[in-house]
């Protein structure tokens, strides 16, 4: 049975209220949905199964479609789909109701999620940087994910992109000393010196090993809601730990003014 489309922004609930303001964000202001192609899908999967968009899938594009909007950069087509709400406008309402998320335990645990799934997608976008500069498949980016995962005590994101930078260094100095064109071989070795490279940081033994971004802003809609109006974390977004603690003080008064 198909999911009932929401009647109001409370019945959207938070995470599709945060998806559906980073999607119209990013349509409206030209930036990325999310860090990585795979969390936009993911988040316009979600708004799908909500019933407030469409998209043509499994097909990439509708034969014809009038009133489809194409994602400025990462080119997914979509339509709005939410006919209880005026398009126009709709962006300050959700960011409204993002300002006015509860800090109690669920309000905080929410945070915290997204902070974490941010902190996977966000490093994984750099090791996919890292990667195409030294002309290296970006796919093997994906094995991120198995390292975070696995990765206790958590990380920052600034080191995490310090750990991928790390790697891929690693890789492009293997593959020259070893004269291969085998790339599992490569690509094994990057994987293996990204955990070494966590695991080091996370006893504290480097404590100088992180790399922020020189503008702290994040790129992504998604992220920048998230330290605009979901948080105050601001350039801390990058070098603090992904947790509880850091966002009991740094979640937004529904009276403050939001930065985005």
């Amino acid at each position: 049975m198909a999911q009932q489309r929401p009647a109001t922004i409370d019945d959207l609930g938070v995470t599709g209220v945060y998806y559906l303001a980073a999607l119209l964000s990013a349509q409206e202001r030209r930036l990325p949905i999310a860090p990585t192609r795979r969390l936009s899908l993911a988040l316009m999967d979600t708004l799908r199964t909500a019933g407030v968009i469409d998209v043509p899938w499994p097909e990439l594009r509708w034969p014809v479609c009038p009133d489809a909007e194409e994602t400025p950069i990462e080119r997914i087509q979509w339509r709005y789909a939410w006919p209880e709400y005026v398009r126009a406008g709709l962006v300050d309402a959700l960011c409204d109701y993002l300002d006015g998320v509860t800090r109690d335990d669920y309000g905080l645990a929410l945070r915290s999620r997204y902070w974490e799934e941010l902190s996977v997608a966000e490093a994984e976008r750099f090791f996919e940087i890292q990667l195409a500069k030294h002309q290296f498949d970006i796919t093997w980016a994906q094995d991120f994910a198995f390292v975070h995962r696995d990765q206790r005590p958590a990380l920052s994101i600034a080191q995490w992109r310090y750990c991928c930078w790390a790697a891929t260094r690693h890789g492009a100095s293997a593959a020259m000393q070893q004269r291969t064109s085998a790339s599992g071989l490569v690509r094994e070795a990057m994987y293996n010196e990204l955990k070494l490279r966590a695991a080091r940081l996370g006893t504290g033994a480097w404590s100088e090993c992180a790399f922020p971004p020189a503008n702290g802003r994040p790129d992504s809609a998604l992220s920048r809601l998230f330290v605009n109006h979901l948080t105050t974390l601001g350039a801390d977004f990058w070098t603090l730990l992904p947790d509880v603690d850091h966002i009991v003080f740094r979640s937004r008064p529904k009276d403050a003014a939001p930065r985005l």
